[in-house]
C-alpha cells in the first residue's frame, strides 16, 4: 500500500502551502515522501507495515511523526518544527481545517538544510573537513553523555544483537549470486557468530557499565549538516531496537560511512575527538565487530532498494553499492588493523600528488613514474624531454613498460615490509587495475588517493614548476588539458579503496590528516 496518488499531487503544487513558497521538490524512500520548497521541507509516512516498523494506520503515524520531532531535537534544535496535520475529502485536501473533513494524514514540518554543507556531498567535493570532523565527534561524545542510560534488559545486549545479525543473514541470503558471493556471506557470517560466542561476558559488561543508551540509531554522512554548529537529523523514531543500542554501535555506522567513501582520514579524526572525550567506551575488535554489523546492514538495505527499481540503471547502481559494502565488511574481516601498503597517489599533473606524497611517511619508499620512465629510457633525472601528448618517451609502448614496472617494484618493495608511496596519473582504468590486482594477489593492502583540483590551478602550478626546471617532471600546461580529457574515473575501483582530495585546500593540512591513519 502507498500514499493516495491525489495527496502526492496536492502536496506538488507550491500555492497549497500555507507559506506559498516556490516550486516543490518530490523525493521518496522506502517508507516516506518529502516535499521541499524554499527554506522548508514536509514529510509525510508511507502507509506501510514492514514488520520493523509499522506506519498502516493513521494514529501510528501521527504517534511516529512526533516521535521523529521530539527525539531529533536532541541533535537538531530548531530544525524540526512541528507535526501538521492535513485534512481530506473524497480525494481533496487541505491544510485548512474544512467542516466535516477529517484529519487524513499528518505531515512533519521542518527547516531545509543547505545541501551545499550536508558532509556527504562535502566528501563527494574532496573537501579536507579534519576540523569539521572535531566539532562532530565532541558533539556525539557529549550527545551519548546526555542521553539515558538504558537500564532494561531488551535492547543492547548479547540477545538483542544475536537477533539482528541473525535477521540480516536470514534476508541477505537469499542474494547470494547476485549481489553476495557465497563465501563472502560464509565468511561473515562465521565471524559474526564466532565474535559473538567468544564475548557474551564482554556484552553483558557493556550493559553494566552504562554504555547502552538511546542514540540515535543511523548515524551517517547523509544525516549531517555541516552549519556554524553540526546539526544531525533522521535518526531512528520507528523502532527502539535500532535505536537504543552500545554507543560504540552508533559511532561505528557513521565511521563506517566514512571509511566507505574512502574517507579513512575523517574517520580517523573524528575516532580521536570522539574518544578523547569517551575513552572507556573503547574497545577496538567491538567496534570493528559494529562496523561489520553497519556495512551488512547498508548491503541489505541497498539490495531491498534494487528490487523495487524497474529502472535498469538505476537498479545497477544500486547492485553495486550493496556488493561494495560487503566488500568493506570483508575488508574489515581480513584486513584487522593492518597499514595500508602499497599508497597509489593519482591525478593529472599539477593536481598536488606528487608534494603530498613526498615527505609524507618516514622511511616510505617513493616510486615515481617520471623517474622510472626516464631510467627505463636511459634519461636522466635532471634532464626534460618536453613534447606532445603521447610522443617521444610518452607513447603509449614506453608509458606501459614504465607502468608494468613501476607495479613490480611496488610491490616487490611492499612485500619485503616497506611502506611504499607510489606517484603516476592513472588516467586509464587498466593501469589503475593492473596495480590493485596485483596487490591484492600478493596480499597487500592497497589505498588510491585521487588528487584533483580546478584547471586554472592545475596550469598555474605546472607553469610554476616549468619555470623552477628543477622537478623530474615534463608536463606542461598543454599536457594537463590533454589529460584531463583522457582521464577515465576510477569506477572499476571498490569505493572504500579510492580516498577523493581536493587540492585546493593547503597541502600542509592534507599531509597532516593522511600521516594520522597511514
Amino acid at each position: 500500500m502507498d500514499t493516495d496518488p491525489r495527496l502526492i499531487a496536492y502536496l506538488m503544487n507550491q500555492d497549497n502551502y500555507p507559506e506559498r513558497g516556490p516550486d516543490i521538490a518530490h523525493f521518496e524512500t522506502h517508507i516516506s515522501h518529502v516535499f521541499v520548497g524554499g527554506d522548508l521541507a514536509y514529510k509525510i509516512k508511507k502507509p506501510v507495515d514492514l514488520g520493523f516498523l509499522d506506519f498502516s494506520a493513521l494514529w501510528n503515524r501521527r504517534f511516529f511523526c512526533r516521535e521523529e520531532v521530539r527525539l531529533n531535537s536532541r541533535l537538531a534544535p530548531g530544525i524540526y518544527l512541528g507535526v501538521i496535520p492535513i485534512f481530506g475529502s473524497n480525494g481533496a485536501y487541505s491544510f485548512e481545517k474544512r467542516r466535516g473533513w477529517p484529519v487524513v494524514e499528518w505531515a512533519v514540518k521542518m527547516k531545509r538544510l543547505p545541501e551545499d554543507r550536508i558532509l556527504s556531498n562535502l566528501i563527494l567535493e574532496g573537501r579536507l573537513l579534519a576540523e569539521e570532523m572535531r566539532g562532530i565527534g565532541e558533539r556525539l561524545a557529549r550527545f551519548h553523555n546526555e542521553v539515558p542510560v538504558y537500564r532494561g534488559r531488551v535492547f543492547g545486549g548479547l540477545e538483542s544483537v544475536t537477533f539482528n545479525t541473525e535477521e540480516n543473514f536470514q534476508e541477505i541470503r537469499p542474494f547470494c549470486g547476485s549481489m553476495l558471493e557465497k563465501g563472502v556471506y560464509d565468511k561473515i557470517e562465521g565471524y559474526t557468530r564466532g565474535f559473538l560466542k567468544e564475548n557474551e561476558a564482554l556484552f553483558s559488561a557493556r550493559r553494566r557499565s552504562g554504555f547502552v543508551r538511546e542514540g540515535h540509531g543511523d548515524l551517517h554522512s547523509q544525516h549531517i549538516c555541516l552549519t556554524s554548529s553540526p546539526v544531525i537529523v533522521d535518526c531512528i523514531e520507528f523502532n527502539k531496537r535500532f535505536r537504543i543500542s552500545d554507543i560504540l554501535d552508533d559511532m561505528a555506522f557513521l565511521l563506517m560511512d566514512l571509511e566507505y567513501r574512502g574517507r579513512f582520514d575523517l574517520s580517523a579524526r573524528l575516532g580521536s575527538a570522539y574518544f578523547s572525550l569517551q575513552e572507556p567506551a573503547l574497545s577496538h575488535e567491538l567496534l570493528r565487530f559494529y562496523k561489520i554489523y553497519r556495512a551488512v546492514v547498508r548491503a541489505k538495505v541497498q539490495g531491498f532498494t534494487a528490487q523495487g527499481l524497474s529502472d535498469e540503471a538505476g537498479k545497477r547502481d544500486t547492485v553495486r553499492r550493496a556488493r561494495e559494502y560487503y566488500a568493506l565488511a570483508e575488508h574489515y574481516i581480513d584486513q584487522k588493523d593492518r597499514a595500508f601498503n602499497p599508497v597509489i597517489f593519482m591525478g593529472v599533473s599539477g593536481s598536488g600528488k606528487s608534494a603530498l606524497a613526498l615527505n609524507l611517511l618516514a622511511g616510505a619508499v617513493l616510486l615515481r613514474s617520471d623517474e622510472v620512465r626516464k631510467d627505463l629510457v636511459g634519461i636522466g633525472g635532471e634532464e626534460h624531454a618536453y613534447v606532445d601528448y603521447g610522443q617521444g618517451i610518452y607513447d603509449s609502448t614506453t608509458t606501459r613498460r614504465t607502468y608494468e614496472r613501476l607495479h613490480a617494484l611496488a610491490v616487490d618493495e611492499a612485500r619485503s615490509g616497506k611502506r611504499v608511496l607510489v606517484d603516476a596519473t592513472y588516467t586509464k582504468a587498466e593501469q589503475r587495475q593492473e596495480i590493485f590486482g596485483a596487490s591484492s594477489e600478493a596480499g597487500l593492502n592497497p589505498l588510491f588517493i585521487h588528487c584533483f583540483a580546478d584547471e586554472a590551478v592545475l596550469r598555474r602550478r605546472v607553469e610554476e614548476r616549468v619555470g623552477r626546471g628543477t622537478d623530474v617532471s615534463d608536463a606542461r600546461p598543454a599536457i594537463v588539458t590533454e589529460q584531463l580529457k583522457k582521464m577515465e574515473a576510477p569506477t572499476e575501483l571498490p569505493f572504500f579503496r579510492v580516498l577523493r582530495l581536493n587540492t585546493d585546500d593547503n597541502l600542509d593540512s592534507m599531509r597532516k590528516a593522511l600521516r594520522e591513519f597511514l
